[in-house]
């Protein structure tokens, strides 16, 4: 586990975020260009990021093994929600920043950092673990991810207008929203992992070179939100920094603790552990843009939690 090479890999993705903060205030990109960039990311790039995990991957276990990892990352959610739920209590949150702050502390950079960070740590044996790892992230990310999101912006009247619907009306509602490219993808994914089937090359390799867009596009993307706020914003919310903390060394701490004796393969824990460390996902902020959350709170937590684990991951790796 070479701390140099983690410490650059993190170095670089941080400077992705100030390219995009630069191209924001030099006015190459508007507020109309990176709505458009969003949404290309959300439906296009990250889709085929989620199916080259699998259609790229060099080898697939075998479905124990899958579903091993797979109960693993799924209880790994279930730590960080009730997290989530008990640090936005405790802090007292309400509304839009309630919401992004439990998005925050669930939904890590699992796929955007945790790819090239895993690698650099645990080599190339990484990758289809971090895959899998990924798949519950795909699937809550953006059907609970995007209901958290979207409750907390909802106003008084439109929360009282919900559960006034039919029960039947608001399971439709529901199922309309998981009914994303994304998590389209994250299904189809899954089955192929299950099926170990990887699909023609040709168009896994064309789901590669798409998906390749996402990492740098979604870092561009947080520099932008960054770039409409003043700089002394960015540093001036208390409460950001207390969730920034709680992601990046509160959180990889509580996986450790729940995880060391139960899971004894090294690299799964390795990867529980790092993976529940990693920075705020930037889809958090391309999702506030998308249905009306708490954009630049958000972002700093985003912000943060990025320029803080340029230290953290690397010292966590060490310590692993």
């Amino acid at each position: 586990m070479d701390f140099v090479s983690v410490l650059v890999k993190m170095i670089e993705l941080f400077l992705i975020i100030i390219v995009g903060y630069g191209a924001y205030k030099g006015k190459l990109i508007d507020v109309n260009v990176k709505t458009s960039l969003t949404k290309l990311i959300l439906n296009i790039t990250m889709p085929c990021t989620i199916l080259s995990s699998v259609m790229t991957a060099d080898e697939l276990p075998g479905p124990a093994m899958i579903l091993k990892l797979l109960i693993i990352s799924s209880l790994e959610y279930v730590i960080l929600i009730i997290l989530s739920k008990i640090t936005s209590k405790v802090l007292r949150l309400e509304g839009k920043k309630k919401a992004a702050a439990e998005f925050a502390i669930i939904f890590a950079n699992v796929g955007f950092v945790g790819f090239p960070v895993t690698y650099a740590i645990f080599g190339s044996q990484s990758t289809f673990y971090t895959m899998i790892f990924n798949l519950p992230f795909n699937v809550l990310c953006y059907s609970l991810g995007v209901y958290i999101l979207q409750k907390g912006s909802a106003t008084e009247e439109q929360q009282e207008f919900v559960k006034e619907l039919p029960k039947q009306s608001r399971l439709q509602k529901v199922f309309k929203l998981c009914l994303t490219p994304a998590m389209l993808a994250s299904i189809t994914a899954l089955v192929m992992a299950f099926t170990r089937y990887q699909g023609p090359v040709i168009i896994a390799e064309t789901c590669d070179i798409v998906g390749k867009i996402t990492t740098p596009g979604a870092l561009i993307v947080i520099g932008c939100a960054l770039a409409q706020m003043p700089i002394k914003d960015m540093f001036s919310d208390i409460k950001a920094y207390i969730f920034s903390f709680i992601c990046v060394i509160v959180t990889p701490l509580i996986v450790y603790l729940c995880y060391f004796k139960f899971v004894t393969e090294p690299l799964a824990l390795g990867e529980a552990v790092i993976m529940g460390g990693l920075p705020v996902a930037t889809a958090g902020t391309m999702l506030c843009v998308e249905y009306g959350g708490d954009e630049k709170f958000m972002a700093q937590i985003t912000f943060l939690t990025t320029l803080f684990s340029v230290i953290t991951i690397p010292v966590i790796a060490v310590l692993l």
